[in-house]
């Protein structure tokens, strides 16, 4: 052995070993690419779906980013939108109004929500559907055009083609609206709608000093151009008093589920990661532990332990290399092939775009990874005696704790550096520092937990046969003693398998979580006609006709409502509050309502609610909507004052609420006890589901019976809501089950990674009389022993780091389920046992001198 082992010359030496070990080394490159394959499709398919869904989502505020305020412009406000548009910012200006329209047929008139627009530029996304068929520009070319809702004519009993009289002109109808997908982001939603052009609304004479109206800015970025947040930014410095939202906050559905699906496919991404570390780092430990004898003869011959370390540092990369692009193009052929597999489905979802920044971080994470987890075992290399690894299956004097902690110093220095680079790329991954470092923590305490446990364990079970008052069976007493056999690495094993099980049962929890959360939030029942301006007279008759009439899916639901001026919170008058933009309406009439019970839509956050027989009751009391809390400084025991139709109401907070679910009294911020408003008027509105083909008769038939009640159709719009929330949770059903699947199988190769330990020991129980049912029951006793516990901590793991997550990371509630922990418990130690015979069932065959003249 020469002095000086050039990188060349280490190669060489890394090729030759490599070509005569074929058989373990396509076992780590197909360890490295599982893992790296994992990583790669679920990162990119999330992307690339990500970015999809939220094409969609651009598609309900019709722009990137919008800006609505109740006054034009100022010139300096101009400026800015000079300066975005110098920027390739596109623009359109909408704005939002209320008037009266009369027609011919009937001499009452009708009050009707107004839309103005620019119909060559809007909407930037989506497409507005009209009936009968055209676009919207070529409809409203003329200045005295307009395309209405269906329900306008069946109030003004008018049909397409006849002419209106909206403010100072005549109208002619040219089209329905069928399809508005921006409707749920306007101002002035109450009544039938028209649209008409910019010079249609000049035509009408409908702005004048005085007229109240919402003028609402558009906007479409420029690709690969001038960025959201940073467009915000230029707006906010003018525009302080305006309501500035962008496409992700069209819809607090939409928003909370495309946050929670970001953060659950990058916490998948991370799992797949640590998982995929494990496989890998389990099979090259193997791998090298077969080469302690090589390692030895050349550390006799003259050989240093970096010049050795370099030769298995090239093995490592290569493997790792070689086994990332097998990855990298099983994670593309995933992305390939799901989304055809789901077009009829999903049709939108057929033209997913690969990622190529997916492909660039499997490689780099797939070298990376594969490097850490077997430095540790590189670094062992130094520690190789060639004398001791000779004698080593000899019997060798028990290693005091002192001992043991002073050989593993180098050994934690390394694992700690392992567990901040998996932080980092955690960080990298997620995008998100709170994300990376609960996931590192995790890792950190679950290695901490599960190494205790494993020591604890072997120790327990080591003495357990003596304690016992019977002898147990031969083979479950020789698994046992298997588990401290010379080289079986028993802790580590279940150390690798506790974290593995940790990570893949807490992919499935949090799943489930999040889905719950989803489809509450979106439920398929939720409401899509609702009515407005119920009075107290018409309620029962309007439920019974809801109740017989065709198509009505769900039981009707109506919530009273209550006019009242918010005063003050806690003493502190709301006058006094610093309150701005959107927060203004505080100080403007609101309602309130009651409920008697916790609506299903509705979820605590903190407080309780009322009971039947509460005593508090005695007083009113109020539950505040979570977003209005924050605002005005209340809490749980806080007082709220209010004005009510001239007389003073006061009530105390007992519970802080969410309501996500587009339902009726969703957006109400106050619930109150039945009790205290039962002395004031109260108006209801509600909704019902129903087959939108039946939408538009329930218009026509309630109007009819109830004139004065105001039927709004947005089956249309919340259809569209409805499928984004399917393609969320479709979508992480998908990643979930691939990412669990590819943990099970590296699950399982880290156990087959231990079969070339057990080639001898089976010649040897054979050489002394063993059959072949004695050894496969002492085998099945080691492997289900180490599944059983390993899946029982890393249940218990799971549940606790689920729980942080929710709770910490996804905003959301955790209910614990003893089934799923139940199912990973038996699951693992029957997979253990599976994957251990799967590796061990060629073994048995072998004859013992064919073992033991091969070495």
């Amino acid at each position: 052995m020469t002095r000086v082992l050039s990188w060349r010359s280490a190669v060489k030496v890394a090729w030759r070993e490599a070509r005569a070990s074929k058989g373990k080394f396509l076992f780590v490159i197909l360890a490295v690419a599982a893992g790296v394959g994992a990583l790669t499709g679920v990162r990119g398919f999330s992307g690339s779906f990500r970015d999809t869904l939220l094409r969609d989502a651009r598609t309900l505020l019709a722009a990137d980013l919008s800006v609505r305020m109740f006054n034009l412009p100022s010139e300096e406000q101009q400026a800015v939108f000079d300066a975005l548009e110098g920027k390739g910012v596109e623009r359109t200006w909408v704005t939002e109004t209320l008037s009266m329209m009369s027609s011919p047929e009937t001499r009452r008139p009708l009050l009707v929500a107004v839309k103005a627009v620019e119909p060559q530029k809007y909407p930037f996304y989506g497409t507005i559907e009209l009936n009968p068929p055209g676009r919207l520009d070529a409809v409203l070319a003329e200045a005295d055009a307009m395309a209405v809702s269906n329900d306008l004519l069946v109030r003004l009993n008018v049909s397409v083609g006849d002419r209106v009289r909206l403010g100072d002109a005549e109208f002619r109808i040219a089209a329905t609206v069928v399809l508005e997908p921006d409707r749920m982001t306007g101002t002035m939603n109450v009544g039938p709608r028209l649209m008409i052009s910019r010079q249609g609304l000049d035509r009408a004479g409908l702005i004048r000093r005085g007229s109240r109206a919402s003028q609402r800015y558009l906007f479409r970025l420029p690709p690969g151009g001038m960025t959201i947040p940073a467009a915000r930014r230029e707006l906010e410095t003018e525009f302080t008093g305006a309501q500035i939202v962008d496409f992700r906050e069209t819809h607090p559905t939409l928003k909370r589920g495309l946050d929670r699906a970001t953060k659950f496919l990058s916490l998948v991404s991370l799992v797949a990661l640590i998982v995929g570390a494990l496989g890998v780092g389990m099979a090259m430990h193997s791998h090298l532990q077969q080469r302690l004898d090589t390692i030895a003869i050349m550390k006799c011959v003259g050989a240093r332990s970096s010049q050795i370390i370099r030769i298995y540092l090239l093995q490592t990369l290569a493997l790792g290399g070689l086994g990332s692009v097998l990855g990298i193009l099983f994670g593309y052929g995933v992305q390939a092939w799901f989304p055809k597999l789901i077009s009829n489905y999903f049709p939108q979802l057929s033209s997913l775009e690969w990622q190529p920044s997916a492909a660039i971080q499997g490689l780099a994470v797939g070298l990376l990874v594969v490097l850490l987890f077997t430095l540790p075992t590189l670094l062992a290399i130094r520690q190789v005696r060639p004398a001791l690894i000779f004698r080593r299956d000899l019997l060798q004097a028990e290693r005091t704790l002192r001992q043991r902690l002073a050989e593993s110093r180098s050994s934690l220095w390394v694992g700690l550096m392992i567990v901040a680079a998996i932080a980092a790329i955690a960080v990298w991954l997620g995008e998100s520092v709170l994300l990376g470092t609960w996931f590192a923590g995790g890792l950190l305490v679950s290695l901490g937990v599960l190494g205790v446990v494993a020591w604890l364990l072997l120790r327990f079970l080591r003495g357990l046969p003596r304690r016992l008052p019977w002898k147990l069976p031969v083979s479950l007493r020789h698994g046992i003693a298997n588990l401290h056999r010379p080289g079986n690495h028993a802790e580590a094993i279940l150390v690798a398998l506790g974290i593995g099980v940790t990570f893949t049962l807490c992919i499935y929890l949090v799943q489930s979580s999040v889905l719950t959360q989803i489809v509450r939030s979106a439920p398929p029942d939720m409401p899509n006609v609702f009515l407005i301006n119920i009075t107290n007279q018409e309620r029962d008759g309007l439920l019974a006709l809801l109740q017989r009439h065709p198509g009505i899916e769900t039981e009707p639901e109506l919530v009273p409502s209550v006019a009242a001026q918010l005063v003050s919170v806690d003493g502190k008058l709301v006058e006094h509050m610093q309150l701005e933009g959107w927060n203004e309406r505080f100080r403007r009439t609101r309602t309130i309502t009651w409920r008697e019970e916790l609506p299903e839509h509705i979820e605590l956050i903190e407080g309780q609610w009322w009971e039947a027989d509460d005593p508090a009751r005695s007083e009113p009391l109020v539950a505040v909507q979570r977003d209005a809390a924050a605002i005005l400084g209340a809490e749980v025991g806080s007082r709220v004052d209010w004005r009510v139709g001239g007389r003073n109401l006061s009530a105390k907070v007992v519970a802080i609420h969410r309501a996500e679910a587009i339902r009726p009294g969703g957006t109400i911020e106050f619930i109150l006890t039945p009790e205290a408003l039962a002395d004031f008027p109260a108006t209801y509105y509600g909704g019902v589901r129903i087959d939108p083909r039946q939408a538009v008769e329930l218009q026509r038939v309630a109007f009819d019976e109830f004139p004065t009640v105001t039927v709004i159709n947005a089956a249309d719009v919340l259809a569209i809501v409805q499928e984004v929330v399917d393609q969320i949770g479709l979508v992480i059903r998908f990643v979930s089950a691939f990412a669990i699947l590819a943990g099970v199988v590296i699950l399982g190769s880290s156990v087959m990674a231990t079969r070339f330990r057990r080639i001898r020991e089976v010649a040897i129980l054979k050489t002394l009389g063993a059959t072949r049912r004695r050894v496969a029951g002492i085998f099945s006793a080691e492997f289900l022993i180490l599944g059983a516990v390993a899946g029982l901590m890393g249940s218990l793991l799971a549940t606790g780091f689920s729980s942080l997550l929710l709770n910490r990371v996804f905003d959301s509630g955790f209910q614990f389920d003893l089934l799923p922990n139940a199912v990973a418990v038996v699951a693992t130690a029957l997979l253990a046992n599976t994957a251990g015979w799967l590796s061990s069932f060629r073994i048995l065959g072998k004859k013992p001198l064919e073992v033991l003249r091969g070495e």
